[in-house]
């Protein structure tokens, strides 16, 4: 009975023993293949942790293979241990490398940042950079990271350095081609300014000009031709209605390109001429403000703020489905401010462009405009959102540009032999003065002026300075004058002309045919203004009108 109860004990027992030794053997076998690094151990004092010999070896392997250098440092910097790739780094063999103090492979004041970073190092994580002299070549910039370890009571420093020479390099070419970019851009988008103000005066002051007096000279034939002939009458008025549009093309494209006001009376009147042209051509309805005390800029600078204008403005239309847009300029704190705000769709709706690897893109206007501004030390910010969009740019105020040569007086031009009439005192026709720069024009003009036999040319001037000494010397009766003349322009004369003598009559014969000029022409004190587009129409109405007391400005009334 006793061997029978004690056999089950026995089973037991072996059974648990062949258990206890497979696990055994499945551990022997993992540590044999290198699947356990260390082995816990419990006891009476409680669990402890052995490391297996060459355990470390995988990691000891891959820190020797890295690209990045890897080391540790004692608290003073000295190097205890050292990665082939952090001994190359410093350029330096690895035998003499290690058991030597990292800061005397470095020099100048990149030695001083490297204690301060060891110093550091010692109680924080720390990052920072050094330059490295590579025997006469490139100076090389390294990385450090730098971390405080403590193991088995021992305090170190791990170091793990990677080179940045390659990467330091890229941005540098990076920035200087950002930079030549922007110059160049710069000087393309002066270029592009300087082109179309050049087109411009082409057209405005030599195509636009001829067109001129072909059609004063056109309605000068139809008033000599005295024919029955229906065909002969029709073929003229024909004639000057082709004439006429031509013109009125032309000063429009001209205008487009660069409007002549931005010149000749500055950011104001440029704005509110292309404002009222803006609302008739789209419809839009435009609330503008401008500070009363704006002063003038310089000329790259109302250009620049002029295209602004004209880009936003075009995205208005195109895009933001807005009915009205408020602009305002004014000037506070020594900078002169352009807001443009309109109520439209905004730009997740409606200035989407196609994407290029994702991303929507906005074209090449408001990067234009931010280019712009930011070339002339200000700086542009364009707030879009779900009810509309924003533009705001802002200039510091500058003096204008001094005046070219040609404003310091009239001796830069030479005299041409003037071809004042030899009137006597007892001459009753009443002398007129013509200012023009155009040869073509003037005598356009003055054939037209003496085929009124009451009236006689007095005298010509073809710019500013000259008109205001003429107008002194013949005391004329009349002064016809243009706005665009080189040295002074027309208006800068008339004030001083007026400021001589406030009783002076002053017609403006301009190709400047616009609402605003005119209004600017009226509060002068200038006695009427007639548009060379309808020089035949209205030109000896206007004269008649003036010299009888009254003053001409028929199209300011229509337009109002």
């Amino acid at each position: 009975m006793r061997k029978r109860k004690k056999q089950p004990a026995r089973r037991h027992d072996l059974a648990g023993l062949r258990t206890r030794v497979a696990e055994l053997e499945e551990a022997l076998r993992a540590i044999r293949m290198g699947e356990v690094d260390a082995v816990l151990v419990s006891g009476p004092g409680g669990d402890q942790v052995f490391t297996l010999q060459g355990a470390e070896h995988p990691y000891r392997l891959m820190v020797e293979t890295i690209d990045e250098g890897a080391a540790t440092l004692a608290d003073d910097g000295t190097v205890l241990y050292a990665n082939r790739s952090f001994a190359e780094i410093f350029d330096v063999a690895l035998e003499k490398f290690i058991g030597s103090p990292l800061n005397e492979f470095v020099f100048g004041e990149d030695r001083q940042l490297l204690n301060a970073l060891v110093a550091d190092a010692n109680t924080n994580i720390v990052r920072g950079e050094i330059r490295l002299d590579s025997r006469g070549e490139r100076p090389r910039t390294i990385r450090l990271a730098l971390s405080p370890m403590s193991e088995h009571g021992v305090h170190t420093i791990c170091v793990v350095a990677t080179e940045l020479t390659e990467l330091v390099e890229t941005n540098e070419a990076l920035r200087v081609s950002e930079l030549s970019l922007r110059q160049l851009s710069a000087r393309l988008l002066k270029l592009q300014d300087e082109e179309r103000r050049r087109i411009a005066r082409d057209l405005h002051d030599t195509t636009g000009q001829k067109i001129a007096v072909l059609s004063m000279t056109l309605d000068r034939l139809a008033k000599l031709v005295d024919s029955k002939k229906v065909e002969i009458n029709e073929a003229l008025t024909e004639s000057r209605d082709v004439v006429a549009k031509i013109g009125e093309e032309i000063r429009t494209l001209s205008y487009l390109l660069h409007p002549p006001l931005l010149d000749e009376s500055g950011l104001t009147s440029a704005v509110l001429w292309y404002a009222d042209g803006f609302k008739k051509r789209s419809g839009i309805q435009l609330n503008v403000q401008i500070d009363e005390e704006l002063v003038r800029l310089s000329s790259d600078a109302e250009t620049a703020l002029f295209r602004v204008l004209q880009e936003s403005l075009t995205n208005v239309h195109r895009y933001s489905g807005s009915r009205s847009a408020d602009i305002r300029i004014f000037q506070t704190g020594g900078k002169v401010h352009l807001e443009i705000v309109d109520y439209g769709k905004g730009i997740k709706t409606a200035t989407e462009r196609p994407t290029f690897a994702g991303a929507p893109t906005l074209g090449v206007g408001i990067p234009g405009m931010r280019e712009r501004v930011r070339q002339l030390g200000g700086q542009l910010d364009v707030e879009f959102g779900r009810r509309g969009t924003k533009v705001h740019a802002i200039l510091p105020v500058e003096s204008p540009v001094a005046g070219s040569p040609e404003d310091e007086g009239s001796t830069l031009f030479s005299r041409r032999g003037d071809r004042e009439a030899a009137t006597d005192r007892g001459d009753t026709r009443k002398r007129i003065l013509i200012a023009d720069d155009h040869e073509v024009m003037r005598r356009g003009l003055r054939g037209l002026v003496e085929s009124q036999e009451e009236w006689v040319v007095c005298g010509e001037a073809i710019e500013g300075n000259e008109v205001v000494q003429k107008a002194r010397e013949l005391n004329p009766d009349l002064l016809i004058l243009d706005i665009s003349m080189p040295g002074l322009s027309g208006t800068d004369a008339a004030l001083q002309i007026l400021k001589d003598d406030p009783s002076r009559k002053i017609l403006f014969f301009t190709a400047h045919d616009s609402p605003q000029i005119m209004r600017e022409i009226s509060d002068l004190g200038a006695q009427g203004y007639v548009s060379k587009s309808r020089a035949g129409n209205d030109l000896v109405d206007a004269v008649r009108a003036i010299l009888a007391g009254d003053k001409f400005f028929r199209r300011i009334s229509a337009v109002s």
